[in-house]
């Protein structure tokens, strides 16, 4: 069965068209959700994310751990946090260009699946064309209401996503409805820059009309949701957050 077969029959809802790279499951058109996720929506946009997550992917192993070393390999290493052992139905939501859907499609094998998901169609276009993979499939998702069927994913992974979008409790409950009970999840997602210098931050996130997280506050806001197992760390822009679902 191919990857296209294996996740049409995890959706909700079958789609008009199953042509093309990918699947386009957004309801209408979504207006602007800010300047930043515009730019993300734009092929400059796409194309600066791309050559930066290229950068990190190239050097994660080099880099010491009392330089951020550690971290910076957590950010990129979802699959390890996942603790993926092959086989798996992964959610790669916030896909991107698809620097981790690589990885992810790696740690799955040819007996898994990785749905690469993203609301960016230049993101979608560039992730679809650099990530020859028979176990990975390619959907146009509004992070705020997923496609797929109750408890139909093993894991998900969604790095930098959950600052862009309008509604984070909707999104967490969406991740916990499609994730199976105590399956895992690996977040990343801006943090404000500590002491006096949060100002910056919090002025760069009203200008792109993002969201910057402090520490401990996607936590608090996933426990309260019933997610256990929640551990956070700093990656000094970043904060890395792993949780597993509700039972």
């Amino acid at each position: 069965m191919s990857a296209r077969q294996r996740l049409l029959g995890l959706l909700a809802h079958p789609p008009r068209d199953t042509t093309g790279p990918w699947l386009d499951l957004v309801a209408g058109r979504p207006g602007s959700r800010g300047r930043l996720q515009d730019a993300w929506q734009s092929e400059g946009g796409a194309g600066g994310y791309d050559g930066l997550l290229a950068v990190g992917d190239q050097i994660e192993g080099l880099v010491p751990d009392l330089l951020g070393g550690r971290n910076l390999r957590a950010f990129y290493r979802v699959d390890e946090r996942l603790g993926l052992i092959g086989g798996e139905t992964v959610l790669d939501l916030a896909c991107g260009p698809g620097t981790l859907t690589r990885r992810l499609a790696r740690a799955v094998g040819r007996d898994g699946l990785v749905i690469a998901a993203d609301l960016s169609v230049p993101m979608l276009t560039r992730a679809a064309r650099s990530t020859p993979f028979a176990c990975v499939d390619f959907a146009r998702v509004d992070a705020m209401d997923l496609p797929l069927r109750d408890g139909s994913v093993d894991a998900v992974s969604c790095s930098l996503c959950l600052h862009l979008v309008p509604d984070l409790g909707t999104t967490l409950e969406e991740m916990a409805r499609v994730l199976r009970p105590g399956g895992p999840v690996a977040i990343a997602v801006p943090s404000h820059a500590p002491g006096p210098f949060r100002a910056v931050t919090e002025t760069l996130a009203r200008f792109g009309q993002a969201r910057v997280f402090g520490p401990g506050e996607l936590s608090r806001e996933m426990r309260s949701r019933g997610w256990d197992g929640v551990q956070e760390r700093s990656l000094g822009g970043i904060r890395i957050v792993d949780a597993t679902a509700p039972f």
